[in-house]
């Protein structure tokens, strides 16, 4: 007799309740832990947030909706069970055509969930976070603040020990390089070692909050999330400026600016009261995106481009959400309708930009504002202060009798410094001097001489500009060949940049400019032949004022044979007051000339209409009209007072670091955990959301979020205590019992490990081997790079690389000059991004390039001589004390035995390579720019480079343990 589908679906249930007993032992089912991830990624697809895509109008992301499919407490009688159990293909859920199944213990879960009452949470991270009370422990001893209490309870849960502390020399290192990017120097380490006072830690972590080393460590990261570089991205990928931006960060950092703070500047730093310069700088941060430089695209288009960028990034950074995803149509996981992707839109598409730039290097798209470095802006203010009283003085120097003019000459047997000859038209292609007695010559001992048939011309241009004075004449000698007289003379002069300054004799042949006027003024007929003629030309009659100044000069005929002569400006002189002016005015205008000029936020008077876009498109814009607002699922804005103002970027900052928002508090412990753990407590930094990994440890985390807000945002007291704590403390050695239980680390029974960073493994190899040039922010730099690395990614007109020389080859990495075509690419090999979009975890990998890097880029090969010099100038013992001191000063502690005996070894290998092939070693000292010391013996160098080179490439020396 066949039993019916009512008699088999209670045995199904007995059946897979029972398997879930198994999985999860007596630990009552949770629905976010345990069953929306399980909805999240086999339902929602179908009954989700998306209208679109949604099924028999059965939303399951909704308690509503999800519980119009069960009975809680029963599940035989459950519809869902029903379903996701069914014997019939065409009736089982999900469908067979959906590419997704339910495995048998997601069955179980479900079923038992229901069987224990089916309780609805609301997801985790859309909820306020909580202040857990940390729990206590009989290991006490243990801890060291509350972090621990939080980790210790869940390692007990799990019958797990956490990790002894890690040996004084790993600690050092490890916190050394996690709060400055740097490893720790030989004193550091031995006056570590020698304090055995109980805080000696804690002053080594104060100590390194202090240095300016920090600022530079922490910007490092916000650099990846910002999606900085220093160009412009898509084809022609020019040259950009937005290093003040960058250097804005370093600052914040350093100087601890709260992090409530340094998001309201970033997001709407333009709209503060009375807003200044550095925090119109600190909105770069939504400036940082690709712009496009190509003539014949369509600006519309990628100025919505931006705006959603920024919406991208924005929701990225602070709120750990996946926005982006509801541009098209409504998300397909998270309660985000494309209406309120749209919303958020709105609060960033009111910039009055094009999304085109110009296709030089430095062109920028308004909005912007000129940034000057701390430098230039004390400068300004000084001589700001001073013009003043410098004009007063000025204008009276100028009281008593008046000065006749007098001549000044500008050029007679040579011309200007700086000028530039030129020559074209009929005649000789270049400035001829002659001179006497063949030639006439008026003043010194040559002139110049010019004989064409039509019309010709010599002169020069980019001399050091010639300033115009008061009542001023220019003035020049000519002599005419009686013989051979041309039809027309011509003098031109080159000020405010242009050529259309000219006064001409005789006919008017040479159309150039226009006539009666300063572009072509007539002065009468040609002068006497035969004879040195002076000619003069009121200033003012050629369009050269008072104050304005000249760098060119261009003598020009039609036809004949021409000499000149004795040239310059005929003005009342100016006082030694007027002077001193001038100088102080000129060299303020130079000031402000370069200042740099960056890309910054900024409102349009009239608010830009927002609407929905069709399937996202620029050119399909919907009827529906949008203003300002935040997405439901995780708040709303106060209301504005005024019925008739909508709500600006400057809101949504204060929003995003209000308590109100359950999200941007965790968002940030959580990257700054994965600073130091390689993970955060949240593996999906990106992503909170339904789609995003629950917690690791989700009371901790909650913690670290209300202690940061209640502490004011504190950035620094926050890394101390995550430092300071016994879980940061713990040795990384991996015991078998953790291999076998928690491979990943999830439950933090042992210290971090992982490699550097890309840029912590190159600037330790310029730190340990002295070549670091500790400058603090200003342009970026590029070091070496393969050449020929942008040919063939760049058009003709573009630059090519150019590297640069000196200091500027051993700046730390960060500042670096990033092209997002072509990143640098022994960063890149490590890991680094291309900067294109925003990135809040880089990727892990570890590839044979990774070797062929460390082993043969000039710079780790450089540093490695360079390390091998400081060793041998350092150390004047035997060969063993030299390796011991290279091998600390690499790794941070000393050698064992076995160690030493390996390293002899080698050295050894390399002594003898060298002294047979003595031109090897000559090879490797012209490695990099820097000069090898010629006192120490050439051999001696490059064995212990070899040495060097081979640390830094050690495990040990460029990962995290």
């Amino acid at each position: 007799m066949r039993a019916t589908s009512k008699q088999i679906i209670p045995i199904i249930c007995l059946l897979i309740s029972f398997q879930a007993t198994l999985v999860l032992g007596d630990e009552q089912v949770r629905f976010n832990r345990d069953i929306r991830p399980i909805l999240s990624d086999k339902c929602f697809q179908c009954h989700g947030p998306d209208s679109a895509t949604r099924q028999a109008g059965l939303r399951l992301d909704e308690e509503a909706g999800l519980k119009s499919t069960l009975i809680s407490g029963d599940s035989a009688a459950s519809e869902m069970v029903a379903r996701i159990t069914h014997s019939d293909a065409e009736l089982k859920m999900p469908p067979a055509d959906s590419g997704r199944s339910l495995t048998s213990n997601e069955i179980s879960l479900l079923t038992r969930w229901i069987e224990e009452g089916a309780r609805w949470e609301q997801h985790w991270a859309f909820t306020p976070p909580i202040r857990a009370v940390p729990s206590e422990s009989r290991l006490a001893n243990w801890i060291k603040n509350p972090i621990d209490s939080f980790v210790l309870k869940q390692l007990e849960q799990s019958n797990l020990q956490p990790s002894p502390e890690a040996v004084k020399s790993t600690l050092l290192r490890r916190v050394t390089f996690d709060l400055t990017g740097l490893p720790p120097t030989k004193a550091e380490i031995d006056n570590f070692h020698s304090d055995d006072s109980p805080n000696a830690y804690e002053r080594v972590v104060d100590r390194l909050l202090d240095s300016p080393r920090y600022g530079e460590r922490m910007a490092t990261e916000w650099l990846d999330a910002s999606r900085y570089a220093d160009s412009h991205g898509y084809s022609l990928d020019r040259r950009r400026v937005m290093w003040p931006w960058r250097d804005w960060v370093i600052s914040a950092f350093q100087r601890n600016l709260p992090y409530d703070e340094f998001v309201v500047e970033q997001i709407a730093g333009d709209l503060l009261p009375n807003a200044t310069i550095s925090q119109q700088v600190a909105t770069g941060f939504n400036r940082n995106h690709p712009i496009q430089s190509e003539g014949g695209v369509i600006n519309e288009e990628y100025r919505v481009e931006t705006v959603v960028d920024r919406v991208e990034t924005t929701a990225s950074v602070f709120l750990g959400l996946t926005l982006g995803c509801a541009r098209c149509h409504d998300h397909k996981y998270d309660s985000i309708s494309q209406k309120e992707f749209y919303e958020f839109y709105a609060f960033f598409n009111n910039l009055p930009e094009t999304a085109h730039v110009g296709n030089r290097d430095n062109d920028v798209d308004a909005p912007f504002i000129d940034a000057p470095t701390d430098r230039q802006a004390s400068k300004i203010k000084e001589l700001e202060t001073k013009i003043p009283i410098a004009r007063e003085l000025s204008e009276k120097s100028l009281q008593g009798e008046p000065t006749d003019p007098v001549d000044t000459v500008w050029f007679d047997d040579q011309l200007p410094d700086a000028a530039r000859p030129f020559g074209n038209g009929d005649g000789p292609q270049e400035f001829r001097w002659v001179e006497g007695p063949d030639h006439p010559v008026l003043s010194g001992e040559r002139s110049s001489m010019r004989t064409c048939e039509e019309r010709g011309q010599h002169g020069f241009e980019g001399a050091s500009p010639f300033p115009i004075g008061d009542e001023a004449e220019l003035f020049v000698s000519v002599f005419i060949d009686p013989n051979h007289p041309p039809q027309e003379i011509m003098l031109q002069w080159k000020g405010g940049g242009t050529w259309e300054h000219r006064a001409y004799w005789g006919e008017n042949l040479i159309d150039w400019g226009q006539n009666d006027t300063p572009s072509r003024r007539a002065m009468g007929p040609l002068p006497e032949p035969g004879k040195w003629i002076r000619l003069n030309v009121k200033a003012t009659d050629v369009g050269l004022a008072k104050g304005s100044s000249i760098d060119g000069w261009a003598l020009t005929q039609h036809g004949g044979t021409v000499y000149w002569d004795l040239a310059g400006v005929k003005s009342i002189p100016e006082t030694p007051e007027q002077i001193q002016l001038k100088n102080l005015e000129n060299e303020l205008k130079n000031i402000r000339d370069a200042r740099p000029r960056v890309m910054v936020m900024d409102e349009m008077e009239t608010p830009r209409r927002t609407v929905i876009l069709t399937r996202g498109q620029y050119d399909q814009p919907s009827d529906i009209i949008v203003k300002p607002r935040i997405p439901k699922v995780i708040g709303v804005l106060p209301e504005i007072e005024d019925s008739e103002k909508q709500a600006n970027r400057l809101d949504l900052a204060h929003w995003l670091v209000s308590t109100e928002n359950p999200l941007t508090a965790r968002v940030a412990v959580n990257r700054f955990w994965q600073m130091y753990f390689g993970e955060g407590l949240v593996l999906t930094p990106e992503d909170f959301g339904a789609q995003g990994a629950l917690p690791s440890h989700p009371q901790l985390l909650d913690w670290l979020a209300t202690e940061f807000i209640e502490s004011g945002w504190d950035i620094k007291a926050l890394q101390k205590k995550i430092v300071m704590s016994a879980t940061y403390r713990q040795s990384s050695h991996l015991r078998p019992e953790l291999l076998e239980q928690d491979p990943n680390n999830r439950l933090l029974a042992r210290g971090p490990r992982f490699r550097l960073s890309a840029e912590m493994i190159r600037d330790q190899a310029l730190f340990v081997s002295g070549l670091l040039v500790d400058q603090i922010g200003g342009p970026s730099v590029r070091p070496y790079q393969p050449p020929g690395l942008w040919d063939d990614v760049v058009y003709g007109n573009v630059p090519r690389f150019q590297q640069d020389h000196g200091d500027k080859l051993y700046r730390r990495s960060l500042y670096t000059y990033w092209k997002r075509s072509v990143p640098p690419p022994n960063l890149q090999v490590f890991d680094a991004p291309s900067r294109e979009a925003c990135v809040l975890k880089r990727s892990q990998t570890n590839t044979p390039l990774a070797a062929l890097v460390l082993m043969n880029d000039p710079t780790f090969v450089e540093a490695s001589r360079k390390l091998s010099e400081l060793t041998l100038q350092s150390v004047q013992g035997a060969d063993l004390e030299r390796l011991s001191w290279m091998f600390q000063r690499t790794t941070s502690r000393l050698p064992t035995e076995r160690e030493l005996e390996l390293l002899m070894l080698t050295l050894n290998k390399a002594h003898n390579r060298y002294r047979e092939n003595p031109e090897l070693a000559l090879q490797l000292m012209q490695v990099g720019e820097s000069a090898y010391d010629m006192d120490l013996p050439t051999i001696e160098i490059a064995a212990f480079t070899t040495i060097a080179n081979a640390l830094l490439n050690t495990d040990e020396v460029i990962t995290k343990n």
